[in-house]
């Protein structure tokens, strides 16, 4: 009898371990709530409302990627979850969707009497999800191409495949945002889903498809921006003024620098380019000599702080539609940072203008794709 009962408690244990890995640790906690007394489940319960940091995590040229591994795409796709659910949970976060190519993430946060209506700020879970996602890259990249995975799996692809697959450098996107969501299960009896829905998730998908855009691995909304410590949002930088779609206000997304300016200095293939087209004439050099001396002097500090300084008076003139002033600084950045890519598309942005603002610009760009 004993022996039964061992196994018996052996054997719940078991599921309600398959369960939690099935749900997650958040997903467990939303399923429990529609569970009854008897231990029926009841999927018509009302959701509640969190306060809450979303991320979304999206893996590179995954079609690519599909067509080639085939059925070993999921031993590729598994390998990089592991890579990101690991580091969300000891950040403090819940893995809650796994999407395909992509993965929802989510760092809740607190709210009660003593803490604003948008909940609690609490810098340190900002602080951990940034640095968290920023490990998950870098982690990620250091997969490198899938020559040395297919060569571990020992995947039987063909070898022109094979040869394709060995130049495809693994990489992901990454969107944060801080906002409200509704927490609830999702389904029938027959098939439930532990789930969050918003207009913020929806953000958060967007702001991550706009990384290919911006050239940049990870981005973050203007919320999630002022939940960061001091320290933290010193090493980020503006990249533009958007409005995405299904949003009623414009914001201002940013990028995480995670090293020194310095690791800007190399130049692209296209720095001659660059220069070409933000250069100016002699009339414009003398009109503004004292500006361009108080850049040149700043950008040859050894300060990083006083160099971010020039880089936010760019960011100003090009948000203050002053597009031929904002020519000056780009000319002047590119010079000392080459390869910076924030920089770099700005100009290819602007440089279709012949640098000077349209009238009808609204101070902001507007994204329409879901």
């Amino acid at each position: 009898e004993s022996n039964e009962t061992d196994m018996l408690e052996q054997a719940i244990t078991k599921m309600a371990a398959l369960l939690r890995v099935g749900f997650g640790s958040a997903g467990a906690e939303i399923i429990a709530k529609n569970l009854s007394d008897m231990g029926e489940l009841n999927p018509m319960i009302p959701g509640v409302r969190v306060n809450a940091i979303f991320g979304f995590c999206d893996i590179r040229d995954f079609t690519f990627a599909t067509e080639g591994l085939q059925q070993d795409v999921m031993l590729f796709v598994n390998k990089i979850a592991e890579i990101t659910h690991r580091h969300v949970v000891d950040s403090g976060g819940h893995p809650n969707k796994n999407i395909g190519d992509a993965f929802l993430l989510v760092w809740k946060l607190k709210s009660g009497k003593n803490t604003n209506s948008s909940g609690d700020l609490q810098r340190t879970l900002f602080d951990s999800s940034l640095k968290c996602m920023q490990k998950v890259i870098e982690d990620v990249r250091n997969v490198g191409n899938l020559g040395s995975f297919l060569k571990e799996k020992k995947s039987d692809i063909s070898p022109p495949w094979a040869s394709s697959l060995r130049n495809y450098n693994v990489n992901v996107g990454v969107g944060l945002h801080k906002g409200w969501a509704i927490e609830g299960a999702i389904g029938s009896k027959v098939k439930i889903d532990p789930s969050y829905l918003s207009p913020h998730v929806n953000i958060t998908s967007r702001l991550e498809a706009a990384t290919k855009r911006y050239r940049v691995p990870l981005l973050m909304s203007d919320a999630f921006f002022g939940g960061l410590s001091g320290s933290v949002q010193s090493k980020c930088r503006r990249c533009d003024k958007v409005s995405f779609k299904g949003c009623s206000d414009p914001m201002v997304i940013y990028h995480h620098d995670t090293f020194s300016l310095k690791k800007l200095e190399k130049r692209p293939n296209n720095y001659d380019n660059l220069l070409k087209i933000t250069s100016w004439d002699n009339e414009t050099d003398t009109e503004n000599k004292g500006l361009i001396d108080d850049i040149i002097s700043k950008l040859n500090s050894q300060n990083e702080l006083v160099q971010r300084e020039v880089f936010d008076a760019l960011f100003n003139t090009y948000l203050d539609k002053d597009w031929k002033r904002c020519k000056i600084y780009c000319h002047l950045w590119i010079e000392h940072f080459p390869s910076d890519p924030v920089v770099n598309r700005m100009i290819e942005k602007l440089s279709a203008e012949n640098f000077e603002c349209p009238p009808s610009w609204p101070g902001f760009h507007v994204f329409m794709e879901k």
